[in-house]
């Protein structure tokens, strides 16, 4: 009966529905928007912060992370992450990754696409199977190859595009750097990696690394942080005593994978920051550190941007139902209850709701990717898994049903309250003065959301104009940047300078060009390159103010970038030799320096123009090319701009 009774219901909200189209086009189309962009945000959330990842129990990964009064650290040498796997019998797996780029052209014209060296013990311990041949296991994970020789993992992305997911790519030769591997394995469509926000195409084992890089292979250098380490807690284990654990091997671990080439004092600070653990159960994701906030307020303005709907749609909705005053009090002169009535308007709404929230996910499913889209660049692929789960199908409905009862319990309280009297009145004369008031309030509440929105719809655009004209330092308008891998080349590494040098000088010789440079380290690029920095005879700063970003660059850098200079002149080519042969090789003896206004303040009251600094402990993010360790006496020749954001 009460089935019955819903289905009537039903039939009559859409025919009332069909009497007035041109309100319901409006109300259903402003509802799509509404609960679209809602969701669309919600499903970034989801995808970014909220799923776990698409592997067998999630819930007991932890990362490796360090315990140190100036925050963690989010990359691990090699000889680190050998010391731990020897004794990884303390949990029930370890593995570690590396992100990089790799260039899978034989000759010519680059082909590059995201690629991981993971370590054997990567997809086992995650529990990733392959969907076609096999995963990488640790017979494979051998330096230089293992019985198969150099044997690649691609992912079904790469698959689809590059094979068209023939099942022949399997045993296939790929060639990466030049080096022919082996395709043994694709891996779900649903695991893009360990980290949030970032997918992979190939996968190689971290014991072919010295196949690629040859005799500047990571492996052998013990001052190059670029592995991200996890680990699976046994059954029962939790994370505390598993860091007991950890720093239980802590002596052992640190003494044996000891940067040789750092100072005494930092070598001991090496020795005793202590090693901790962080749930991973969401993989890591520097993404998710950047735009977790911003996508939360996003969520609360789009969520402003429903409820104006809502009261928008209910004054409509009031409107109709002032007009159906007369319709209504008949159905009450005939017997029909006033919840009755109330429930038919309620219904009313839930099938505009309904309507709304389908065409919204729809809307949703789209805006979602194409936000992802916006953020990814041809260098920084962005890569977001966004499935319509429980959780975005979940936040959906209640949505749905918050909006149909924000919207329709006016109507409804308006529809309960008709008199039978009513129908012997004149058609169309409209209520008392409480429905109007009621209506004034709505359309308060809506220009005062209104007026909010404008403000941070204000703030939000003098934000992105004041990041989109920001001072960065150089000249950006006419920058081409071209990066040069040598690492393939016949090159000895001391020669490398010279040949960038002679690039330099060729790019200059073309018309057009005023000005031809290189470096190590691009500005603006999301590449670091750190040193600890002091000055003879200034105070001694504490290690965190002594840190000083350091980049090698070829003569006329600076007038290339168009930087403007406020002491002392540009690097000049007979200073060239003193700063080292190449990015390579560590600068040794007069080398010049231009220091940046921060580091200028930090030592004020000092003549710096002219003197020597010391350098150390050299440590290089985001696996940009890192020179040995070691330390260094460097002249200061000059001081720019403090105005840049590099």
């Amino acid at each position: 009966m009460t089935q019955s009774l819903m289905h009537h219901d039903i039939r009559l909200a859409l025919r009332s529905l069909r009497a007035t189209p041109a309100v319901s086009a409006v109300a259903i189309l402003s509802l799509a928007l509404g609960i679209g962009a809602n969701t669309a945000i919600f499903s970034l959330v989801n995808g970014l912060i909220l799923r776990t990842l698409p592997v067998a129990d999630p819930g007991r990964l932890v990362t490796v992370d360090e315990g140190s009064p100036t925050g963690g650290r989010g990359s691990w040498t090699f000889a680190i992450w050998d010391n731990i796997r020897v004794r990884s019998q303390a949990f029930d797996g370890a593995f570690a990754w590396g992100s990089t780029r790799f260039n899978l052209a034989r000759a010519g014209e680059q082909q590059p696409v995201d690629g991981l060296y993971v370590t054997g013990q990567f997809f086992r311990t995650l529990g990733v199977p392959a969907i076609l041949g096999r995963t990488l296991t640790e017979d494979d994970d051998v330096r230089g190859g293992g019985t198969d020789g150099a044997v690649a993992v691609i992912s079904h992305a790469f698959w689809q595009h590059q094979f068209g997911g023939a099942a022949s790519a399997v045993g296939q030769s790929l060639v990466i750097e030049r080096v022919p591997f082996t395709i043994v394995g694709v891996t779900p469509p649903e695991f893009f990696r360990a980290e949030i926000g970032r997918a992979f195409d190939v996968a190689v084992p971290l014991g072919s690394e010295p196949l690629i890089r040859g005799k500047e292979t990571a492996l052998d250098r013990r001052s190059q942080w670029w592995l991200t380490i996890m680990l699976r807690l046994k059954p029962g284990q939790t994370i505390d005593a598993a860091t007991d654990a950890l720093r239980g091997m802590q002596a052992q671990i640190r003494e044996a994978a000891m940067p040789q080439d750092w100072l005494p004092r930092l070598q001991a600070d090496f020795l005793k920051t202590p090693f901790s653990l962080a749930p991973a159960s969401s993989g890591t994701s520097p993404m998710r550190v950047r735009y977790q906030r911003p996508l939360l307020t996003v969520l609360v303005v789009v969520a402003l941007v429903l409820l104006i709907a809502c009261a928008n749609i209910a004054n409509l909705l009031l409107a109709r139902a002032t007009a159906r005053r007369h319709e209504l009090s008949v159905r009450l002169a005939l017997g029909a209850a006033r919840w009755r009535l109330a429930r038919q308007m309620l219904v009313e709404s839930a099938v505009l709701s309904g309507t709304g929230a389908l065409l919204g996910l729809l809307f949703a499913a789209w805006g979602s990717r194409a936000l992802v889209a916006q953020l990814s660049t041809q260098v920084n692929r962005i890569a977001l898994d966004l499935p319509l789960d429980w959780r975005v199908m979940g936040f959906a409905a209640a949505v749905t049903i918050a909006t149909a009862f924000l919207f329709g319990t006016a109507p409804a309280f308006r529809a309960a309250r008709v008199a039978p009297i009513d129908a012997l009145k004149e058609h169309g004369r409209s209520g008392g003065g409480g429905s109007v008031s009621f209506s004034s309030g709505l359309v308060i509440a809506q220009v005062a959301l209104s007026l909010v929105l404008i403000v941070a719809a204000g703030l939000f655009v003098r934000t992105f104009a004041g990041l989109a004209n920001v001072r960065l330092g150089f000249d950006r308008d006419q920058i081409l940047v071209v990066n040069v891998n040598t690492q393939r080349s016949r090159v000895e590494p001391v020669a490398r300078m010279t040949l960038f040098q002679r690039l330099a000088d060729a790019v200059a010789a073309v018309p057009g060009v005023a000005h031809a440079a290189g470096s190590v380290v691009t500005p603006v690029s999301n590449n670091t390159w750190t040193n600890q920095v002091s000055v003879p005879g200034a105070p001694e700063l504490p290690e965190r103010d002594r840190s000083s970003l350091v980049n090698l660059v070829t003569p006329g850098w600076f007038a290339t970038y168009g930087t403007r200079i406020l002491q002392g002149r540009d690097v000049r080519r007979e200073c060239q030799g003193a700063a080292g042969e190449g990015p390579r090789q560590r600068p040794q003896g007069n080398g010049p320096t231009a220091l940046e206004g921060r580091l200028i303040r930090s030592f004020r009251g000092t003549s710096l123009r002219g003197s020597r600094h010391p350098s150390s402990r050299d440590r290089l993010h985001r696996h940009t090319s890192k020179p040995a360790g070691g330390s260094c006496n460097c002249r200061v020749l000059e001081s720019i701009d403090k105005n840049r954001a590099w």
